[in-house]
C-alpha cells in the first residue's frame, strides 16, 4: 500500500476548488488523496463521498461537478490523456461519471493541477479561465447561446492564442438537456450521466486552460525504459493499423460477425441489419469511408483512432468535423434504420455541435421513432416531423429541437423516463434505459456485455466492465474457453474488466491503448512499472487488481447506497430484452433468459465481495479495503449488511 508521503511523482500536486456562487478560489494539495485511490476518477469519487450529503440532488448549489486528470497524463506514457468529469447523476440520482480524452487534461497539469472541484451556481454565465498562475472567472455572455464549435473559435480569437485548451457546453448544457456532454477539443465527447446538463445547470460554459509547466516524474531513465518498451508493444501489436483505422475498416465488411452480435435495430425490434444497408452506409466508393480525409489522435496516443470526415455531397455538403465511431453506428444508423451515409454523419457532427451525448440522443430519440410507428405520437406532437425509420433529415431536426427545447424536445430534455411518464401509453416499455439513463447498448446476444452494462455503477454505460468474451477481452491466458453468446464464466471477465477500467480511469490511460481494444496493447504489468518508475511507488500487479481498483469501484457504489434505492433488481438487462427475442439473423430466437443472467449476477455479487441476495456491500468487505467511514454511513442508512 502507498504510504503517506511516498509519492514522488506524475502529480502536478495541487487540486483547485472554484466556488461559484461566493466567486472564490482556493487550493489544496493532491497527495492525500492520490494516497487512496492513485488519482483522476478515485479522486473524485472520494471527494464527492465525503463532502455531498444524501440530501443533496443534482440541480442544488452543493452538487460538485468534479473534473480529474489520470495521474500519468502529462507524462510520456502511452495514452495516457483521460480526464474522469463526476458529479450527482441526473438520471439515476446516483454517481455520474463520464470520461474523456484529448488534451485539455495534459494542458491543466501543466499548469499545475489535478483535479478541479466546482461547487455552487453563478447568477450569471460564466467560464473560467487558468492560464497559469492566472485563475479568473469571467463573463460569458459573448459565448452563452453558442454552439460549441462557435464557442471556441470565439475564445481562442478574443484571448489571442490558438493553443487554448477548452471544455465547453453546447445549447443543450446551457438548457439543462439531461443528455448533455461536456466536449473537449471540439469533438472529444464527455458523455453520459448529464455531467453537461449539470455544467449549464451552474452557468459554467467553458473552462479554458493554458499552461507553460511540467511533470517531473521519480525515475526518469527507468520511466523512459518502460516508456519505450510499451511503445514497441504498441508498435508489434498486430492490431494498431486496425485501431488506427476503426471503425471503417471493421464495418466496411458487411460479414464482419460485429454486425451480427453488437447491433439494436428500431430502438429494440431487432438485433440484425440488413446486408444491403450495412453496404450502403459503409462501402468505401459512396459510403462513409468515402468521407474519411484523416485520423486525429490524443495526447500521447501510439495510435489514433478518430476519423476526421468531410461531407462531400447532398444537402450537408461541406460539413466536416472529427468524429464518426463504433456508436455511431450503433446508434444514429441501425437505431434508426438510416443507411444513408450523409445523414449519419450529420447527425454526428450535429450531436457534437449542440454539445449533447451521442448515445442519449441515439437511444432516446429512436423510442421517440417508435412511438410515432405505433401511433403512440402523430405529427401533430412532432410538428409536422414524420419519424418514420430511415428518414435522417427528421432525425436530424429532431436532434435541434432536442438541444433547444424546441416543441416535442422540450418534453424530451427533461428525461425520457420523465416524458414517458407523461406520454403514458405503455411507452415506458419501448425505452431502452438501465437506471433511468437510455441505452444503445446490445444485451440479447452479448452476454458479459450484457451484465457489465446492467451492472454499471454509472447507469449503462458499457466501458465499466463490458467484454465479449472468448480470448480477446480480458486476462490472458484466459481461465477457460467461452464464447460471447454464453452465461457461463462471463462474471469474471466482467469483474477483471471493470477492475481494469478503474485502474486506466485513475491512471487516465485510454482504454483503447490500455486493455480494453481486445488489443491488450498494455497490461496490468505494465501500469505497474510505469506508477512505480513515475510515481516512485512499489505496487505489485495485485495491489493494484485487488486494492485500488476495488477501493473505487467500492466507493461508487456505496455513492448509489447512501443516495438511491437501488438494488439488485436495478442490476437487471431491460425488460423488452428479457421478453422480446431477435427476430432473424444467426442469433434469431435469442433473449436474456433470466434465471441464467441471475446466475451470473449472482457470481459477480461473490467476484466484487458483495452479499448475492441484495447486492449490496458488507462491513467486512468495506472494513477489509480500509472504508471503515464508509460502512458507518451506509450502516446509519440501514443499508450495510453486517458480515
Amino acid at each position: 500500500m502507498i504510504k503517506k508521503g511516498s509519492i514522488k511523482g506524475c502529480l502536478a500536486g495541487k487540486i483547485l476548488r472554484v466556488d461559484l456562487s461566493n466567486k472564490k478560489i482556493w487550493t489544496e494539495d493532491t497527495k492525500s488523496y492520490a494516497e487512496k485511490t492513485l488519482g483522476g476518477r478515485g479522486i473524485n469519487s472520494l471527494i464527492m463521498i465525503n463532502e455531498i450529503e444524501p440530501k443533496i440532488k443534482w440541480y442544488d448549489p452543493e452538487n460538485l461537478l468534479c473534473f480529474g486528470v489520470g495521474s500519468l497524463v502529462g507524462t510520456m506514457a502511452p495514452g495516457a490523456c483521460r480526464v474522469d468529469v463526476s458529479t450527482i447523476n441526473v438520471f439515476s440520482g446516483g454517481k455520474g461519471s463520464a470520461n474523456v480524452g484529448g488534451f485539455w487534461g495534459a494542458e491543466l497539469k501543466y499548469v499545475g493541477y489535478d483535479n478541479i472541484i466546482i461547487i455552487g451556481k453563478s447568477e450569471k454565465p460564466v467560464y473560467l479561465f487558468i492560464n497559469d498562475n492566472q485563475i479568473e472567472i469571467r463573463d460569458a455572455n459573448l459565448i452563452w447561446g453558442k454552439t460549441v464549435f462557435e464557442t471556441e473559435k470565439i475564445l481562442r480569437e478574443r484571448l489571442g492564442d490558438n493553443d487554448l485548451k477548452i471544455a465547453a457546453i453546447g445549447p443543450a448544457g446551457e438548457n439543462r438537456v439531461r443528455g448533455s456532454a461536456i466536449i473537449i477539443d471540439t469533438a472529444k465527447a464527455a458523455g453520459g450521466s448529464g455531467v453537461g446538463c449539470v455544467m449549464g445547470d451552474k452557468k459554467l460554459k467553458a473552462i479554458v486552460v493554458r499552461g507553460h509547466g511540467k511533470i517531473e516524474v521519480d525515475e526518469p531513465e527507468r520511466f523512459m525504459r518502460t516508456v519505450a518498451k510499451c511503445y514497441q508493444q504498441c508498435k508489434n501489436e498486430p492490431n494498431t493499423k486496425m485501431m488506427q483505422k476503426a471503425p471503417l475498416n471493421l464495418y466496411s465488411d458487411p460479414e464482419w460477425k460485429g454486425w451480427d452480435t453488437n447491433i439494436v435495430v428500431k430502438n429494440g425490434q431487432d438485433d440484425q441489419w440488413e446486408k444491403e444497408n450495412r453496404v450502403r452506409l459503409m462501402n468505401f466508393k459512396t459510403g462513409v469511408p468515402n468521407m474519411q480525409k484523416g485520423v486525429r489522435a490524443c495526447y500521447s496516443c501510439p495510435t489514433g483512432c478518430m476519423p476526421y470526415m468531410e461531407i462531400n455531397k447532398g444537402k450537408y455538403k461541406g460539413n466536416k468535423g472529427e468524429g464518426f465511431w463504433i456508436n455511431t453506428i450503433m446508434g444514429h444508423a441501425c437505431r434508426f434504420d438510416i443507411s444513408d451515409p450523409e445523414s449519419v454523419v450529420e447527425s454526428w457532427l450535429l450531436t457534437n455541435e449542440l454539445g449533447l451525448d451521442g448515445d442519449y440522443v441515439a437511444a432516446g430519440l429512436s423510442w421517440v421513432f417508435e412511438l410515432y410507428e405505433k401511433g403512440i405520437i402523430n405529427k401533430e406532437d412532432t410538428e409536422g416531423l414524420e419519424l418514420t425509420w430511415g428518414n435522417g433529415d427528421a432525425l436530424n431536426k429532431l436532434i435541434k429541437k432536442l438541444a433547444y427545447r424546441e416543441g416535442i424536445g422540450d418534453l424530451l430534455a427533461d428525461g425520457m423516463l420523465e416524458a414517458a411518464k407523461k406520454i403514458g401509453h405503455h411507452s415506458e416499455y419501448y425505452l431502452i434505459q438501465v437506471k433511468g439513463q437510455p441505452s444503445i447498448e446490445p444485451f440479447r446476444v452479448t452476454k458479459g456485455w450484457a451484465l457489465a452494462v446492467s451492472t454499471s455503477p454509472v447507469a449503462g454505460r458499457h466501458l465499466r466492465g463490458a467484454t465479449m468474451g472468448g480470448n480477446r477481452y480480458g486476462p490472458k491466458p484466459r481461465p477457460s474457453n467461452f464464447n460471447v453468446i454464453n452465461y457461463e464464466n462471463q462474471a469474471s471477465g466482467v469483474v477483471w474488466q471493470g477492475k481494469t477500467k478503474e485502474l486506466e480511469d485513475n491512471l487516465g490511460i485510454c482504454n483503447y491503448v490500455g486493455t480494453w481494444s481486445g488489443a491488450n496493447f498494455l497490461t496490468i504489468a505494465d501500469f505497474a512499472e510505469l506508477i512505480n518508475a513515475g510515481m516512485g511507488l512499489d505496487l505489485t500487479e495485485d495491489e493494484l487488481m485487488n486494492h485500488y481498483a476495488v477501493i473505487g469501484r467500492n466507493i461508487e457504489k456505496a455513492f448509489n447506497t447512501l443516495h438511491t434505492d437501488m438494488s439488485r433488481k436495478d442490476d437487471l438487462p431491460p425488460q423488452r430484452f428479457r421478453e422480446e427475442e431477435v427476430k432473424s439473423g444467426p442469433y434469431k430466437g435469442f433473449k436474456i433468459e433470466e434465471n441464467k443472467y441471475n446466475g451470473m449476477l449472482d457470481e459477480f455479487y461473490k467476484l466484487w465481495g458483495w452479499d448475492k441476495t441484495t447486492g449490496m456491500q458488507t462491513r467486512t468487505g468495506l472494513e477489509k479495503l480500509g472504508l471503515e467511514d464508509v460502512a458507518e454511513k451506509i450502516a446509519k442508512q440501514g443499508k450495510l449488511i453486517d458480515k
